[in-house]
């Protein structure tokens, strides 16, 4: 029972969240220089890792009955928790060193309840600190930034920030349904034609992070182009048939749609930090 419940508690140092809301806090400036592009290591990241890890290691090993092994994992934790809580300054209040170094001596008195109640505490500043940050932080730091990515528009000729180039695209695509609607054929035609030659150009975007190409391939691959061909050729109709050409615009919206589930949030949230 005392060794279910240990493993219980081990499990505060997870995020949490109220019931009715999640505020995201602005990542502190200090923090930056453990992420990309500043350093390619992810220092704080791989801390956390660690005292997650040596969290489970303790647990582990009075699971088995092994207190020594377990001691040796209580000192990684509790020389990392000090190590981290130095990284980022504007964070300092979260840490309770005197609270790891708790854990160590609970260890060492071999008693589960003792062990049960220090890594309680413990782990309630990891929980705290997790429900106040961490969604914030994977949002800025997990997902590249579009910041320095332009793409070159093929219709106007003219490099754009990857913000402004979509809204062109998106643009052509809202003139080609309300020219459709209209009845306007011809400028239904020539709004299509510069969707479709906007949308294509997304591949050169994509290829810029994504050197994957099987992760490329799921967003603006094979199918993608297939219903761009299908649009395409429905638009040159002499008379286009609306009812197909909304259809295959769904198609591609699914295209669309993937790729903002991925990376439209994390941006806005980024650009929302920015002012």
């Amino acid at each position: 029972m005392k060794a279910k419940a240990l493993i219980a508690v081990l499990s505060l140092s997870g995020i949490l969240f109220s019931a009715d809301k999640v505020i995201l806090k602005k990542p502190p400036e200090s923090l930056k220089k453990f992420y990309p592009p500043a350093s390619q290591k992810f220092e704080f990241l791989s801390n956390m890792y660690s005292m997650s890890t040596a969290f489970y290691g303790i647990n582990l090993n009075i699971n088995e009955g092994n207190w020594k092994g377990a001691k040796e994992w209580a000192l990684k934790l509790k020389k990392t928790y000090i190590e981290t809580s130095k990284m980022v300054p504007e964070w300092k209040d979260y840490f309770k060193p005197k609270l790891a170094d708790n854990l160590v001596k609970a260890v060492e008195s071999k008693s589960v309840d003792k062990v049960i109640e220090a890594s309680k505490k413990l782990g309630q500043t990891c929980a705290k600190c997790h429900a106040d940050n961490q969604v914030a932080v994977k949002l800025v730091y997990h997902f590249p930034s579009f910041d320095n990515i332009k793409i070159e528009d093929p219709v106007e000729f003219m490099e754009l920030e990857t913000g402004k180039y979509m809204k062109k695209l998106t643009n052509s695509l809202k003139a080609l349904k309300v020219y459709l609607t209209q009845g306007n054929v011809e400028a239904a035609q020539e709004a299509g034609a510069n969707f479709i030659e906007r949308a294509r150009q997304l591949r050169s975007m994509c290829s810029k992070c994504h050197t994957n190409k099987l992760s490329e391939e799921v967003i603006v691959g094979k199918e993608f182009e297939g219903h761009l061909n299908k649009l395409e050729e429905l638009l040159s109709a002499q008379k286009p048939n609306r009812e197909e050409i909304f259809k295959t615009l769904g198609s591609i919206g699914m295209s669309c749609s993937r790729c903002h589930n991925v990376h439209l949030i994390p941006a806005l949230v980024q650009e929302a930090f920015k002012k």
